[in-house]
């Protein structure tokens, strides 16, 4: 018998307690991908048919990515694009680059495991440069399918908590 226990999060979703210690690995692994500046490797975690949105600020929930003016709206091939220059030279407010810390906390499962794998989590991503700091904060819902024995991301929608980013100027690192 498999134990359990409940993720008290709108409706109750019994989760077995190994998936959970592997998707925060999992997680981590990417937190600590980004920090590093492993891009290629992050990218690595993505499946073909993978999207990275960062939504609107203050958007509505019920609103679709396709229809709303997203930061960001990136297919696997758009996100690969977005890699390359990343990892290159000619990314001119990445110059020097950036430092980041990220911190990912409070995982919630919004829906039984199945060939999906559907989570919430918080974040703060912190950005230092040139002697200043700026701070991202919000949450990331994944849509998560096995793969080997890790997982890969299908989706990763990112919503900022800021009302506008007037202090950080602009995005120019991964969120």
């Amino acid at each position: 018998m498999t134990a359990t226990f409940v993720v008290p999060y709108m409706s109750a979703v019994p989760i077995v307690p190994d998936i959970v210690s592997r998707i925060t690995s999992f997680l981590a692994l990417e937190a600590d991908l980004l920090d590093e500046w492993r891009l290629d490797d992050w990218f690595e975690l993505f499946e073909p048919e993978a999207r990275y949105i960062v939504a609107p600020l203050q958007r509505a929930a019920e609103s679709a990515p396709e229809q709303a003016l997203c930061l960001i709206l990136d297919d696997y091939e758009r996100l690969r694009a977005r890699v390359r220059h990343f990892a290159g030279a000619s990314t001119w407010m990445e110059q020097p680059r950036s430092r980041t810390r990220r911190l990912v906390s409070n995982l919630r499962f919004l829906a039984s495991p199945s060939e999906e794998i559907i989570v919430r989590v918080n974040f703060v991503v912190y950005q230092f440069r040139n002697h200043e700091s700026w701070e991202f904060v919000g949450s990331a819902k994944y849509r998560l399918v096995p793969h080997e024995s890790e997982f890969r991301i299908r989706e990763r929608s990112v919503q900022l908590d800021h009302e506008s980013i007037s202090k950080q100027r602009r995005i120019s690192i991964i969120i």
